[in-house]
């Protein structure tokens, strides 16, 4: 019997990595995290004007993904390029540039005021069109329903949504839609107001969740505590984190500042190394700390206070500019730490890693 052992043995070497460790749908290897940048066209770069300013346009190491926003009913910004007062946005643009042909595709779904019909069945023409178009990419796709359910200002009522995600991945399933990986974003938010229920409330069920997800807009105790919860929540229920948002609210990195958040008010000078003690320094040991579970970071690149829907009178508080290469020391920082061998960005094995066979 001791050659049919070795040739089991043997054939153990060459089986899919998914076969030999159980992961989550499109997750990264044990001792990877993958980095994605959003969140419009503009923020990522590599487009014509005007969105030719972006990440992609000052760093070689291209992002192992993107993020784009979709909504429902009308699928605005799936196959065509709209702006609705905050940047340029098109998941068709991304998937047609070959600059992201390795790169994942994360799809922020809004679909606020729209649960109660999605539930009922009455989107399910456009669900199915979602779907397939998605099912068309042929790369890993991350869809976030309804991303920051517990948002006050998304005020989702948490049955219908609960119906609402449940009824979306029953239609790709339907449609045997296999590289979508469905995402519960909790909005984490110390700030703007949130719905102080137990997050229970809102969830679908095990059956219909592949990844967590929560934003991280404040290095702040608040933060890390909503934060810890959310993550709580994933490890006992076996799902993997997703960073789905992060930015240094209240930060301007190019005129090296921080104000108010609500207002926008008493600018206070800041130097990049405080700016990175701040908020940088305290993000990433968070995502350290709590590595078994984050596998997955999407940093917001944007200069908010350039896009009408976040810029004076700051009707949705003050953001500032996170742009991380408006700065060379801020620039320098972010590439020696997401340049060590940990980050997966694009590349041409980066599908293969994250167990994808188109």
């Amino acid at each position: 019997m001791r050659p049919l052992r070795l040739a089991a043995l043997g054939l153990l070497v060459f089986l899919p990595s998914f076969l030999l460790h159980a992961r989550a749908l499109f997750e990264p290897p044990a001792d990877k995290r993958l980095l994605i940048i959003g969140q419009d066209l503009g923020a990522i770069g590599g487009f014509a004007a005007p969105n030719n300013d972006g990440y992609s346009n000052h760093f070689d190491l291209k992002p192992g993904g993107v993020t784009t926003y979709v909504s429902l009913p009308r699928l605005w910004g799936l196959t065509s390029k709209v702006n609705l007062w905050s940047g340029d946005v098109s998941a068709q643009g991304i998937v047609d540039n070959p600059l992201y042909a390795h790169s994942v595709l994360a799809i922020g779904l809004h679909i606020v005021d729209q649960e109660k019909k999605i539930a009922a069945g009455d989107e399910d023409d456009r669900v199915e069109m979602l779907a397939r178009w998605i099912k068309a990419a042929r790369r890993p796709v991350f869809l976030r329903i309804g991303y920051e359910f517990d948002g006050s200002w998304n005020h989702y009522d948490p049955p219908a949504y609960k119906e609402a995600f449940r009824r979306i991945v029953s239609i790709f399933r339907r449609l045997e839609v296999t590289n979508c990986a469905f995402v519960w974003q909790s909005c984490t938010s110390p700030v703007n107001g949130y719905q102080k229920k137990d997050i229970n409330d809102w969830y679908p069920g095990d059956d219909v969740v592949d990844w967590a997800g929560y934003s991280w807009f404040l290095s702040t105790p608040k933060q890390i505590e909503l934060t810890d919860k959310l993550l709580a929540f994933a490890r006992a229920h076996g799902k993997p984190v997703m960073v789905c948002e992060s930015a240094p609210q209240g930060y301007d990195l190019t005129k090296l500042t921080k104000r108010s958040l609500s207002k926008g008010k008493d600018p206070q000078t800041k130097t990049p190394e405080k700016i990175w003690a701040e908020w940088y320094a305290p993000f990433f040991a968070y995502i350290e700390k709590n590595a078994d579970v984050i596998k997955i970071i999407a940093y917001i690149n944007v200069d908010w206070d350039s896009q009408l829907m976040w810029a004076w009178p700051y009707r949705q508080g003050y953001w500032g500019d996170s742009r991380i290469q408006a700065n060379p020391d801020l620039k320098a920082r972010w590439l020696e730490t997401v340049s060590s061998p940990a980050w997966l960005h694009a590349s041409p094995s980066l599908f293969r890693d994250l167990d994808f066979l188109p």
